[in-house]
């Protein structure tokens, strides 16, 4: 399926890899859970966002980018009475992120 599609799909991974997903979507759900942020749109969000993953890479990809252009929103709003340097290097700032990184750097490379 990889050499057709250019992605290998959640059922063909090996049962470790899909049993940690699961379990990182689990604590995901949990700790929006306990945050009070798990609406209804941020639960459909993540339904979408695992959906994706089925469907393309580039439908995957663009669920991140959407994800991590509302977190980079929202921290720049509640951020924005912080010193630049704070903000810059809080681990709280998705732009610090590895997966963000990889992101960019996945972009950059297709440009």
């Amino acid at each position: 399926m990889k050499r057709l599609t250019g992605f290998t799909p959640i059922a063909a991974l090996p049962e470790s890899t899909v049993a940690s997903a699961k379990q990182r979507l689990l604590v995901t759900i949990d700790w929006l859970q306990d945050e009070g942020a798990a609406s209804e749109t941020n639960l459909n969000l993540l339904i979408a966002i695992a959906q994706s993953i089925l469907w393309s890479e580039e439908s995957y990809t663009k669920f991140l980018q959407c994800g991590f252009d509302a977190a980079i929103e929202l921290f720049d709003i509640s951020s924005q009475n912080w010193d630049f340097e704070q903000a810059m290097v809080s681990r709280h700032n998705p732009r610090n992120w590895d997966e963000y990184k990889r992101l960019e750097q996945a972009r950059a490379v297709k440009a």
